[in-house]
């Protein structure tokens, strides 16, 4: 029988972990609650059962991922936690602890998690946390289900604000720098399918060249460098304008936004 899982406040993550769950096939029933009508509409569309109804997707669930925003944390736990009990709860919520989450769902086996939208082609990275409560056949329950989305690490919490601005946000910065390569191929004459698809290809193949031969970054850099060649002339400019500084401080930026957030709203 195919395990129930409760996905809560299914918007753009909660939307890319269903499309990756369907994506992936089979084991899996997946109740979706969203706040209006017409996004639930739009999860039954994709062929899953979706409901306005946080209390009844979480009755029926084996296991619940909480998708929702940070600031609404609190009410939704309030609402669903006599249906927690014993149950695996991944919260995916940014900056929201699993102690801040134990203290509203005291009878549920917290797990913090961060991921990314790539999770919809099954290729996320996810990265989970055991918080109070949390044994091992919960653990493996969360584990199971997310590398059917791409790869998981368990990491202590601490490292979480960071890997909420590096994991899930990376795609957003890697999308500015993929639209920006392609958006120089075409100053450059190529035409636009063209340039980015040769700039989705060489960022592809150049992160499976990484992770498959474990060279570092900068030896690849080396290995493409020709003595007064193009691609030195194209990495002065990079470097010149401070392309590795901006990035980094991209990263630090937002992993203080996470800590903002958290002291904002009490999320400790």
């Amino acid at each position: 029988m195919d395990r129930a899982v409760a996905v809560i406040g299914a918007g753009t993550i909660g939307g890319a972990i269903i499309r990756g769950l369907l994506r992936a096939g089979g084991g899996y029933r997946v109740v979706a609650t969203a706040r209006s009508s017409s996004t639930v509409e739009r999860l039954r569309g994709l062929g899953v059962e979706a409901t306005t109804d946080n209390v009844e997707a979480v009755r029926e669930a084996d296991l619940v991922i909480l998708t929702v925003k940070p600031y609404v944390v609190a009410d939704v736990l309030r609402e669903v936690a006599a249906e927690l009990e014993g149950k695996p709860l991944v919260s995916l919520a940014a900056a929201v602890s699993t102690g801040y989450i134990a203290s509203r769902a005291p009878k549920a086996k917290v797990i913090r998690g961060m991921t990314n939208i790539n999770v919809e082609v099954n290729e996320g990275f996810t990265t989970l946390s055991a918080g109070p409560n949390c044994d091992q056949a919960a653990r493996s329950a969360a584990e199971e289900l997310f590398r059917r989305l791409g790869t998981v690490e368990w990491v202590d919490e601490r490292y979480m604000d960071a890997l909420t601005a590096l994991s899930g946000s990376a795609p957003a910065f890697i999308a500015e720098v993929i639209d920006a390569l392609a958006l120089g191929g075409i100053a450059a004459g190529l035409p636009r399918d063209l340039a980015y698809r040769a700039t989705l290809m060489a960022m592809m193949g150049t992160s499976r060249n990484l992770l498959e031969t474990g060279r570092p970054p900068h030896q690849v850099r080396d290995m493409v460098l020709t003595p007064a060649g193009t691609t030195i002339r194209g990495v002065m400019v990079l470097q010149g304008n401070g392309l590795k500084r901006t990035l980094m401080e991209a990263v630090l930026e937002a992993t203080r936004r996470a800590k903002e957030m958290r002291d904002e709203m009490g999320l400790s």
